[in-house]
């Protein structure tokens, strides 16, 4: 197809490893294929990528799950305009790191929770905060990557399982994903939650440790997604539609293990992470060096694009991040509010007709209780048969119903 022929399309996006699905529909043909010449933008911050599609200079972009959520109602000074979640950009990938100094003081303060389940970390923590407010030290500083993200939910899910209040035992502040490590060298920050490649790279550059990741808190969490303004879409259905199409192959080539040294060498590119392929190939492995100096720890989905319904944009997502954005006082409503809301961003139904031409199965329902679920299982699926899905199991066991759980 000549370029000419072509519907031009602006998608930004961030350099993290899940930015893989617009590169991949990029680099390797699958926009092209749809009729897009689609053309990446490079964004350095979150608030930055969120103001340029809520104002039009880009048409679609890789976003964090909350922004298009936030956006509606006007939460954390976002701009209050009409966003859709197309669809969601795969599952996993972020992390707890904290300081060198901070861990082996964790390690001293509570050696039994550090030998224990990952996600316990938080209690050797919590006696890190009591001891320095017996002494009269400061609070620790801690950061994530955007009010509404996935990063901080998690972050403070964790936090709060020990006893400690986020915004009242230690600093919570938000640094964009690039600076994370220079940040935590410099001392400016004891720790952050991130996604791929910036834990890893605190580790081998020698000044921080991993010590939770997300398939140790909720493995499930809704992390990024092809986010557009709803007017664009109104506007490009077809266009909407072809891109949707476009990044789902682009997720299935992802997920194809004799593809991903080739992704991890297209991600590491000056242009989109410049970062060594062999360390997002290791992250993509789910081969991930937790501490300098230990052997590589093998993760369960550390980077799903595309198997489990990754791609599937669930309403029960929309309603757990707008749940954890009513905890954290950045929203208040009721249950009805909060559906309807989450139905006019999360559009299963627009998802659903675009990816019709590709055959491939989806889920009976828009909607499921997310937890409950430590190993892969099955679902009904549209059509008749079963689809596979993935972990879903929140760190301290509980259950999330999108229809009854205020938060």
């Amino acid at each position: 197809m000549t370029s000419a022929a072509l519907t031009p399309v602006r998608c930004g996006f961030v350099p993290l490893i899940d930015c893989a699905l617009p590169v991949i529909a990029h680099e390797q043909g699958f926009a092209e294929q749809q009729g897009l010449a689609l053309e990446l933008v490079r964004e350095a911050s979150w608030a930055a990528i969120r103001d340029k599609v809520a104002f039009g200079v880009l048409d679609a972009a890789h976003l964090l799950a909350g922004i298009p959520l936030a956006c509606a109602v006007g939460a954390a000074r976002a701009p209050q305009v009409g966003m859709l979640a197309l669809m969601a950009l795969g599952r996993g990938g972020n992390s707890i790191t904290v300081s060198s100094a901070l861990y082996q003081r964790m390690v001293e303060a509570d050696p039994v929770a550090m030998a224990g389940p990952r996600a316990q970390s938080a209690q050797a923590l919590r006696k890190v905060i009591d001891a320095d407010r017996a002494a009269g030290h400061p609070p620790l500083s801690f950061a994530t990557v955007f009010p509404v993200s996935s990063h901080n939910f998690e972050l403070r899910y964790w936090l709060a399982s020990a006893g400690i209040d986020p915004d009242l035992d230690l600093n919570l502040g938000i640094i964009a994903p690039p600076r994370m490590v220079e940040s935590l060298a410099l001392g400016h920050i004891d720790g952050y939650c991130v996604g791929e490649p910036w834990g890893q790279r605190a580790v081998a550059k020698g000044v921080g440790a991993i010590i939770a990741t997300k398939s140790d808190l909720f493995p499930a969490a809704p992390e990024k997604v092809l986010g557009v303004r709803t007017a664009w879409a109104e506007q490009q259905g077809d266009v909407a539609e072809k891109l949707i199409r476009a990044f789902v192959l682009a997720a299935q080539w992802a997920d194809d293990p004799d593809n991903r040294e080739t992704l991890a060498a297209l991600l590491a590119r000056e242009d989109y992470l410049g970062q060594s392929d062999a360390a997002i190939l290791a992250s993509l492995r789910g081969e991930v060096i937790l501490r300098a100096g230990e052997p590589a720890t093998v993760l369960p989905g550390p980077h799903v694009f595309y198997h489990w319904q990754a791609t599937f944009p669930w309403l029960s997502h929309g309603h757990w991040l707008m749940a954890q954005m009513q905890r954290w006082g950045l929203w208040s409503g009721d249950l009805a509010e909060r559906a309807r809301i989450v139905s006019s961003v999360y559009r299963p139904d627009l998802y659903r007709r675009a990816v019709a031409p590709l055959g491939i199965p989806l889920p009976v329902e828009d909607m499921r209780v997310e937890g409950g679920h430590l190993q892969p299982f099955q679902s009904p699926a549209e059509g008749g048969g079963m689809i596979d899905l993935g972990p879903d199991t929140f760190m301290d066991g509980r259950l999330f119903d999108p229809a009854r759980s205020p938060v």
